[in-house]
C-alpha cells in the first residue's frame, strides 16, 4: 500500500467519477484505474461497484474511505513537520556549569559563537561538577566550565585552562570586618584578620570530604567559629547578604551587588579557570565547541592586555 493507491482511492470515494478523479489527481483514467486494482488485489478486497454509468463505494469500501483519509493525513502531516523541523532545525551546544554565578562569564564567551551562527544555541546543566564530567565522558554534553578538578582523569577528555583564578573575600559593607577595613582604607585582608569571623564555605557536597580531610586545607579555618558550609557561591552570597558571615569566592564568580564588599587576599591560593571537553571535539576548527573555547580564551587575553 502506497500513497498514491490511497490518494486515488479517496480521489475516486469523492467524485464517483474517473474523468474527474483523474484531472484531480494530474492522471490518465487508465493509471488511476490501475491504481485502484492493485489496492483491491493488495486488501483482497473490492473497493468500489463499477457499471457503465455509475461508480460506487462498496460497503468494504465505505469503511475503508475514514482509514484512508487518516493514513493520507499522517504522511502529509509528517511531511509538513519534518520540512518545518529541517528549516529552522538549531543545532544545542550541551554546557555544564556549577553556579548561576557563572552565568554572566559564561555569556560573555557565548555571544559571538551564537550571533554567528543563528542555527546554533545553547542549552545549560546545572549540577556538580563530577556529575557535570560524567554527562561529558557520556556524550551528554559537549563543555564543562569549571575549576579544574585534581581528582578527574579520563583519557578522552582535556582541560583548556582559562585563567589562574585567586579568592577574595565577601561580606556585608557593614560586617564589622569591612567596616574595620573601611576606616583603615584598606581593600585588602590577612589570613589572621579573617580568623575572627564566622566563614561561610563554598563546597560542593561530593568535595566535602576531600577538602576537610586531615591536613587538606585549601582556606583558612577557624574551627572555633560556628561556620557555615553552603553548596555554590549562589548560597553563599545570599547569606553574607544576610549578616551571616564572610565568604571567600574565586574571581570568576564574583558577586556584583550595592549591599556586598569585596577585598583582595594576598595569601590566597590559585586555583586554574577552564573548559573540560572531549578530545575529538577539538579537531574540527569550525565547530561551535572550538569556537567556544576560542572566544573564552581571548575574552581572558583582553583582560589581561588591558
Amino acid at each position: 500500500m502506497n500513497t498514491t493507491q490511497l490518494e486515488c482511492f479517496a480521489t475516486l470515494a469523492n467524485t464517483l467519477n474517473y474523468m474527474r478523479a483523474a484531472e484531480e489527481l494530474n492522471m490518465t483514467q487508465p493509471a488511476v484505474s490501475r491504481q485502484i486494482q492493485s489496492l483491491e488485489q493488495e486488501l483482497g478486497t473490492q473497493l468500489f461497484h463499477r457499471t457503465t454509468r455509475a461508480v460506487s463505494l462498496t460497503q468494504v469500501g465505505a469503511q475503508f474511505l475514514p482509514e484512508a483519509q487518516s493514513m493520507l493525513h499522517t504522511y502529509y502531516h509528517s511531511l509538513d513537520w519534518i520540512s518545518h523541523f529541517q528549516n529552522t532545525f538549531h543545532q544545542v551546544l550541551r554546557i555544564g556549569y556549577m553556579d548561576t554565578q557563572a552565568m554572566p562569564l559564561l555569556t560573555a564567551f557565548l555571544r559571538p559563537v551564537l550571533e554567528q551562527q543563528e542555527k546554533l544555541t545553547a542549552e545549560f546543566t546545572l549540577d556538580q561538577t563530577d556529575a557535570n564530567l560524567q554527562r561529558l565522558v557520556s556524550g551528554k554534553l559537549d563543555l564543562v566550565f569549571t575549576i579544574k578538578d585534581a581528582k578527574f582523569a579520563h583519557e578522552s577528555v582535556v582541560f583548556t585552562p582559562l585563567h589562574e583564578e585567586r579568592f577574595y573575600c565577601v561580606c556585608r559593607k557593614d560586617h564589622p570586618l569591612a567596616q574595620k577595613k573601611k576606616r583603615k582604607r584598606d581593600k585588602s585582608v590577612s589570613s589572621e584578620e579573617l580568623l575572627p569571623y564566622r566563614q561561610i564555605f563554598d563546597i560542593p557536597p561530593y568535595l566535602l570530604k576531600h577538602v576537610f580531610s586531615r591536613g587538606h586545607r585549601i582556606l583558612p579555618v577557624n574551627e572555633e567559629q560556628d561556620n557555615i558550609i553552603c553548596a555554590n557561591a549562589s548560597e553563599a552570597c545570599a547569606l553574607a547578604l544576610c549578616g551571616s558571615g564572610y565568604v571567600l569566592l574565586p574571581d570568576y564568580l564574583l558577586p556584583a551587588h550595592k549591599e556586598l564588599a569585596v577585598f583582595s587576599w594576598p595569601e590566597s591560593p590559585v586555583t586554574q579557570l577552564g573548559i573540560y571537553s572531549l578530545k575529538t571535539s577539538l579537531a574540527d576548527k569550525k565547530s561551535p565547541i572550538y569556537q567556544v573555547i576560542r572566544e573564552a580564551r581571548a575574552y581572558y587575553e583582553d583582560m589581561a592586555a588591558n
